[in-house]
C-alpha cells in the first residue's frame, strides 16, 4: 500500500469519526464505542452513510489485489516456479493483514476521540469484555466481506465483484436495522454478515439481537469455506 493510500485512509477515519460525533454524538456517551457501535436500528440514512465511508474505503483499496496480481506480476513469480496458490495465499494474509491493521487503527483512533470529548460517560474501561467482544467481531466482519469481494473476483470481473459486496452490505445493514425493529424473523440476521460488526445489533448484556458467540462460529465457518474455494479456484484459473 502506497503513502498516499495509507494517508487517504486516514483522513477517511477522520473524517467519519468527526461526522458520527457531529450527527449522533450521543454514541460516545451511550457506549463509548462510536465506530463499533454501528448503525441504530431505525437507519438514520445518514448515519448508514458515515459508517460505510469506511468499508466503501476497504473495498476500493482490495479492487483487483488478487486478481490483477495473480495475471500481472505474479505470472513472472510463477516463471521462476513459485506457486500460483502460494503467491494468491500470500497476497490474500498481506491484505487481510492490512485490514485488520486499519479497522484497530479506526477503532483506536474512536475510542481516543470518545474519551477526550466524552470522558465521564464513555465506559469502555469499565466493560473491557463487551469492547472486546465487538471489536474482534468488527475487524473479523470487514476481514470476512473483503475476503468474500476477493475471492468473487476469482469468478468475476473486479468492477462486478466490487458492486456485489457493496450492495450486499448496504442491502444487509438495512434490513437488518428493520428485523431488530419489527423483532421478526431474527434468525434471517445470521446471513446479514455486515450487522455483526455493530455494537447496537449484538446480543451483549445491554441489548438483544445477534449471538456474538454464533456471529463468531459462522465468520469462522465462511472463512474456511473461502478458502477452500479459492484454493480450488486459484489451482483451475487460465490466466493466459
Amino acid at each position: 500500500m502506497t503513502k498516499r493510500i495509507f494517508l487517504t485512509m486516514l483522513l477517511v477515519i477522520s473524517l467519519q469519526i468527526f461526522l458520527f460525533n457531529h450527527f449522533d454524538g450521543s454514541k460516545a456517551d451511550l457506549t463509548g464505542f462510536l465506530i463499533v457501535s454501528g448503525v441504530p436500528i431505525n437507519n438514520e440514512f445518514v448515519l448508514l452513510g458515515t459508517w460505510y465511508m469506511f468499508f466503501s474505503g476497504l473495498s476500493f483499496l482490495s479492487l483487483g489485489y488478487l486478481r490483477q496480481y495473480i495475471s500481472g506480476y505474479g505470472v513472472y513469480l510463477m516463471i521462476r516456479e513459485k506457486s500460483r496458490v502460494k503467491l494468491g495465499i500470500s497476497r490474500i494474509i498481506k491484505l487481510m493483514i492490512l485490514i485488520s491493521g486499519l479497522s484497530l487503527i479506526q477503532v483506536l483512533a474512536s475510542i481516543i476521540f470518545a474519551y477526550l470529548t466524552n470522558e465521564d460517560h464513555a465506559f469502555f474501561y469499565h466493560d473491557l469484555q463487551s469492547f472486546i467482544c465487538i471489536t474482534g467481531l468488527y475487524i473479523m466482519t470487514n476481514f470476512v466481506l473483503i475476503f468474500i469481494q476477493m475471492a468473487l473476483e476469482l469468478y468475476l470481473t473486479e468492477q462486478v465483484s466490487l458492486l456485489v459486496i457493496n450492495v450486499y452490505v448496504l442491502f444487509s445493514v438495512t434490513l437488518g436495522g428493520v428485523i431488530l425493529s419489527v423483532q421478526k424473523l431474527t434468525w434471517i440476521l445470521y446471513f446479514l454478515i455486515p450487522n455483526f460488526g455493530m455494537y447496537v445489533r449484538v446480543d451483549l448484556p445491554e441489548s438483544a439481537g445477534l449471538s456474538p458467540v454464533i456471529a463468531y462460529m459462522i465468520l469462522t465457518v465462511i472463512s474456511i469455506i473461502i478458502c477452500a474455494i479459492s484454493y480450488t479456484r486459484l489451482k483451475k484459473m487460465d490466466l493466459t
